[in-house]
């Protein structure tokens, strides 16, 4: 299952001070107290910001939007 639409802004609103990895896990928590229990990929959130034309520098924890 895609991201949602508000799973989308959530990670628009996030992406630039929060890792990918820490976004897939705070959405599946959220899925999984909604009772979904399908899991978020990283590669769902990379394609997600992708898509929406966010890219993070390289440097870690806490790069910013080019």
């Amino acid at each position: 299952m895609p991201l949602t639409e508000a799973e989308e802004e959530f990670v628009k609103e996030l992406c630039n001070f929060t890792k990918d990895e820490d976004l897939v896990w705070e959405l599946n928590r959220i899925r999984w107290e909604s009772g979904n229990e399908e899991k978020v990929s990283v590669h769902m959130v990379r394609r997600a910001r992708k898509k929406m034309g966010l890219r993070k520098r390289r440097g870690g924890r806490g790069g910013t939007i080019r």
